[in-house]
């Protein structure tokens, strides 16, 4: 525990700083120095080397585009989160500027940049049986008087409102700030049919959250900034929600590891999962690379199972152009697709359309061994006590996971969860390796770092770099903050 020193004990114990200042000399060398060095070099016109002209915000409104509304949305941001959890009016109406404020102007502005046209009413049918049919399903499986069908109806309407507006035939941005306008109606303006809302806040800062998430997506767009930049970010995006989900078999391969009553199949369970440690991370990319390949065991098992076959009728039917031309697919009936699922080699490394899914299912079945050990030490340390109550209770074993296991796990949750958006926003070097510096094809998968190293080390931008690394930093400041912020850990 931090214990506050004296002056007077300075005084006495200083020579035991000694032993300090050499890790605080190497840290200011090698950390500190050269993020200073790329704040300093961010406002120049440098190459690495010799050539450093300062030429002021030049770097940042290249990759940003208008600042202004870039400063203006950050500071209302930081001043919702910094103020999200008192209960004061200006904390309120932070939060009303956020998530209703933002996703109105989106709806005005890009009402005008991408009139709706050609809107098909019909299109919504088979989303809106899809998003009606989940609701209907977890309200079945829902207690009657669960504190989670106000998350519920929060989820279903937001997701399922913004698949409706796409599929009738709205700007995606423009449909999901139209989602996320209506819900937050609800979320601040409909009163509750109980008189105390369990989780309501936090629906309610969600919906804030989601508004300025609607809003800097719409200025990457729209504000004239560098379009490989927020690309990339959009992949990112989409890889930071599928590592979310693939937190979730490492979660439970802990668990049952941690219920194995052997303590000798607890111990070499254990070895297992550490032993791939000592393999080179350059071993298993070459083989998941194989494994990606036209003629490799991914595309063998899609045939064999038959998902190839749904692949290549949900894309006949929906039109999507990814594995059939549109024209094609329109002529051809089930039996002639099928056939030609039956034979089908796609390249999914080396299609736009492909790569990214491929990222996705990359590493399958997606169990973590630095997770499932952290996950591990945080079950070990229960009290037996804890279970031998639970058992009492006669609680099943989803129950004492619910309850007992997942709750006092959150520290190492919200842990694995920070070093996962800060790890998933560097990543660069799986790209890199796989494609070079063009990000796949094309550019698909020109991920920020990916454009960083691009601009440094070939281009000669090094001081074009130091901005997009000073954005990735801000970027991962404040995404560390919500994290820390909103993901509470009560014991």
């Amino acid at each position: 525990m931090a214990k506050d020193i004296s002056l007077k004990q300075v005084a006495t114990y200083w020579p035991l700083y000694f032993f300090v200042l050499p890790s605080a000399l190497l840290v200011a060398t090698f950390s500190y120095f050269p993020a200073a060095s790329a704040i300093y070099h961010s406002v120049f016109r440098w190459n690495g080397n010799y050539i450093k002209i300062f030429i002021g915000t030049s770097n940042f409104q290249k990759s940003l585009g208008t600042p202004a509304y870039w400063v203006i949305t950050l500071l209302l941001t930081m001043i919702m989160i910094y103020n999200s959890q008192k209960p004061t009016l200006f904390a309120k109406v932070t939060k009303w500027i956020c998530g209703l404020g933002f996703p109105l102007v989106n709806l005005v502005v890009l009402s005008r940049l991408y009139p709706p046209t050609g809107l098909t009413p019909a299109a919504m049918l088979i989303p809106g049986i899809t998003w009606v049919g989940l609701w209907l399903f977890f309200r079945w499986r829902m207690d009657a008087d669960s504190e989670y069908k106000g998350v519920l109806n929060f989820t279903i309407s937001f997701l399922g409102g913004a698949s409706l507006f796409m599929a009738l035939g709205l700007n995606d941005v423009l449909a999901w700030s139209l989602s996320t306008f209506m819900v937050g109606l609800g979320v601040w303006f409909l009163p509750p049919r109980t008189e105390k809302v369990p989780m309501l806040d936090g629906m309610r800062i969600s919906q804030a959250l989601a508004g300025v998430g609607m809003m800097v997506w719409s200025l990457a767009q729209n504000a004239g900034g560098e379009v490989a930049l927020w690309s990339g970010f959009g992949v990112i995006a989409a890889l930071v929600l599928a590592n979310l989900l693939k937190m979730v078999p490492s979660i439970v391969t802990a668990v049952v590891i941690n219920r194995l009553k052997s303590e000798a199949s607890n111990y070499w369970y254990r070895v297992l999962f550490v032993v791939p440690m000592i393999i080179p991370g350059m071993v298993g990319l070459l083989i998941w690379k194989f494994f990606f390949e036209s003629t490799g065991l991914f595309n063998l098992i899609l045939r064999e199972t038959g998902i190839m076959h749904l692949l290549y009728l949900f894309d006949a039917k929906t039109g999507n152009g990814v594995f059939l031309d549109k024209a094609q697919a329109a002529a051809m009936s089930t039996s002639e697709i099928f056939a030609a699922a039956s034979e089908a080699t796609p390249a999914w490394l080396g299609n736009p359309d492909l790569v990214l899914p491929a990222f996705i299912v990359w590493g399958f079945p997606w169990v973590g061994v630095v997770g499932v050990l952290i996950y591990l030490a945080g079950l070990q340390s229960i009290d037996s006590s804890v279970y031998e109550a639970a058992d009492l209770d006669g609680v099943g074993a989803v129950g004492k996971f619910l309850n007992i296991e997942l709750p006092l796990i959150l520290t190492q949750v919200r842990i694995n969860l920070v070093l996962l958006i800060i790890g998933t926003l560097q990543m660069y070097g799986q790209v890199l390796i796989l494609f070079g510096d063009g990000g796949g094809p094309n550019g698909r998968m020109m991920v920020p770092g990916l454009l960083m190293y691009r601009s440094a080390f070939v281009e000669g931008y090094a001081g074009y770099a130091c901005a997009i690394g000073l954005i990735l930093f801000f970027l991962i400041l404040v995404l560390t903050e919500i994290n820390n912020r909103f993901v509470r850990v009560e014991k």
